[in-house]
């Protein structure tokens, strides 16, 4: 027999160790791997073969965010920005704790919102409840999604973001239209939103997406502290390289030409770029000394002339680009060829007629053009305050006419009223010297409101500190859109008409169920939906500053076409004071007329209803 030599049985033994490690690692009961072997923080995830997110991944991870009607964080309230395939593949939301893993789809009640609020992305989307299940939530359209969920409330939206927009007064669009950044492709892991050659001005903005800024999770929630409803931000402020959502208006602090970009890439947070590619070609008109001529015009009492201007003036600028000038108590005649607005004191400059302008103001239909292309009055005699402004960035010239001294003075704005957040939609409020009310719907709590002195301008601005309620508070002024915008004022809880004063020389507001005059001592007549609308100073107490006609009478009732409730007086009222006399109901008796003075004019009358006490006195 031959010898097997040690080099050999070396190698034998070799390949049976080898032989016995492969059979031990292949037992069929050994267990199966982990699905997820990646080790992930306990927290809610988004996961699904719809998106990049596959498995659970820390980019999939939800983030708490602020709820907008306060603008504070709320743990309960997370989101995720991602981007999602169509079909039927989706994702769902994974809850993890520890080891435990719960999977949530969409519940029943998971829907299509097809007509959002003003306030909302005007897009369709989906929102509704969730619950532990394996249906998946998907879309119909490839493209980026903001995921908004809330684990107390257990709702959920999810929301195309079809485009970022620029929004604002720095904007081509103003505060009333997005300039929008559209998106370059389609990729699951990254998408960039791009515009180019944008004018800007020196003024602030906005981004937000698909026309809306904010959405609404619930509306109807008390949080307690007067905080009602859960929304989330669709809108980023604070600072184009520190995004923040619902964050302040971005100041832009030179006009001209601009790119602007905002890139997403999946568990990031956004980054914005804004860079100024180029200066604005517009024309300087600070410096344009601007007034009227024509012998259309009234001075002191005669007819005026072609040869001199009037009114001459330099213009006040806002925005950098945007120029008025105001013309106050001009009086017209029909008698002369009509007028038009001269730079200095001959032809030589710049001049201005009917047909260059966008006629504007309670008086605008008192003009037309002649030949000539002047402002041609149609009423003789009349008297108005006018203004002239120029955009020089789209060279749009408006030309504004009120009866003298009828222009109003303050307006309201805010998703609380009918305005809406659209500056040239605001609602204009009756009074002057300071003190200025509307009596009006306000839409409910979770809502606000704010002030604003000149229509399709934020600035000078009214709103309010932190203390500021539903009822009552301090005015915070903002004189300029470079200064900080203040807090918004809210609305009471119950939507419902109410009356607005605000006082601009002590900085207070009030908000009141509203109270009205009539009889036929005062405008309205005994006509109930024609009551004349008090001011409110709080407390129950109510005044209204008007034309009282002699040895007549009025009342006070508390809503427009009603009989009742109603005040009236008793047998010792007088037409200085006395006692109020509630009537309850149309049931009830109807109290005696308040007397008005036996010589009419303007009186300053106040109602207390709650210590049932009115004055009447003359007004100053």
């Amino acid at each position: 027999m031959k010898k097997i030599s040690l080099r050999k049985l070396l190698q034998l033994m070799s390949v049976m160790l080898l032989v016995s490690v492969v059979t031990v690692s292949c037992k069929k009961d050994d267990p199966e791997p982990d699905p997820d072997p990646e080790v992930v923080l306990d927290g809610i995830y988004l996961k699904g073969a719809g998106t990049a997110l596959v498995e659970l991944n820390e980019k999939g991870l939800l983030k708490a965010t602020r709820n907008e009607v306060n603008q504070t964080d709320r743990a309960a309230l997370l989101e995720i920005y991602v981007a999602v395939k169509a079909g039927s593949d989706g994702f769902n939301i994974v809850k993890v704790a520890g080891s435990t893993r719960t999977t949530y789809g969409p519940a029943a009640d998971f829907a299509v919102v097809s007509e959002p609020t003003t306030d909302e992305p005007q897009v369709a989307f989906q929102r509704g409840g969730y619950a532990e299940n394996q249906t998946k939530f998907t879309v119909d359209a490839d493209g980026l999604y903001h995921v908004v969920m809330d684990t107390e409330l257990k709702k959920i939206a999810v929301i195309p973001v079809k485009y970022w927009g620029l929004i604002g007064a720095a904007t081509p669009g103003g505060w009333g239209g997005d300039t929008k950044m559209e998106p370059k492709g389609f990729d699951l892991n990254t998408m960039t939103f791009e515009v180019e050659d944008v004018t800007m001005t020196k003024a602030d903005f906005k981004f937000r997406y698909s026309g809306g800024w904010k959405v609404i999770i619930d509306d109807q929630v008390d949080l307690g502290g007067g905080v009602v409803g859960v929304k989330a931000n669709t809108n980023f402020g604070g600072a184009v390289n520190a995004l923040v959502p619902g964050g302040d208006n971005i100041t832009l602090d030179a006009g001209g030409k601009y790119k602007a970009t905002m890139v997403w890439k999946l568990g990031s947070p956004y980054t914005a770029t804004l860079v100024k590619t180029g200066d604005l070609e517009v024309i300087n008109y600070s410096d344009y000394e601007m007034g009227l001529v024509g012998d259309g015009l009234v001075v002191n009492g005669a007819q005026h002339n072609w040869d001199e201007t009037i009114q001459i003036q330099k213009p006040t600028v806002t925005n950098e680009t945007n120029y008025t000038w105001n013309f106050t108590n001009v009086g017209v005649t029909t008698a002369g060829g009509g007028f038009k607005i001269r730079q200095g004191q001959d032809w030589n400059g710049k001049s201005v007629g009917y047909n260059d302008v966008v006629m504007a103001g309670l008086s605008a239909g008192d003009f037309e053009a002649n030949g000539d292309g002047n402002f041609v009055p149609k009423v003789d005699g009349a008297v108005y305050d006018m203004k002239f402004e120029i955009n020089a960035v789209t060279e749009v010239y408006t030309f504004t006419v009120n009866p003298a001294g009828a222009a109003p003075e303050m307006f309201m704005l805010g998703d609380g009223c009918a305005a809406g957040w659209d500056n040239s939609a605001a609602l204009p409020m009756t009074g002057s010297d300071g003190v200025y009310s509307i009596t009006t719907t306000l839409y409910g709590g979770g809502k606000w409101i704010k002030f604003i002195t000149t229509l399709g301008q934020w600035a000078p601005m009214y709103g309010t500190d932190a203390q500021g309620t539903s009822t009552s508070g301090n005015l915070v002024y903002r004189p300029t859109e470079s200064d900080p915008d203040p807090a918004s004022i809210p609305t009471p809880e119950t939507e419902g008409v109410y009356t607005i004063t605000i006082n601009t020389n002590d900085l207070t507001y009030h908000i009141s169920a509203p109270l009205y005059m009539l009889g036929d001592g005062c405008a309205a007549g005994w006509d109930n939906s024609a009551a004349l609308p008090f001011f409110t100073s709080g407390n129950g107490v109510y005044f209204l500053k008007t034309t009282l006609g002699d040895a007549k009478s009025i009342k006070f009732i508390t809503t427009l076409g009603q009989w009742a409730p109603m005040y009236g007086t008793n047998a010792e009222g007088t037409s200085t004071g006395g006692a109020l006399v509630f009537r309850a109901t149309e049931g009830d008796p109807d109290p005696t007329n308040i007397p008005t003075p036996a010589a009419g004019g303007q009186f300053v009358v106040t109602a207390d209803i709650v210590n049932l006490t009115y004055t009447i006195a003359g007004a100053k």
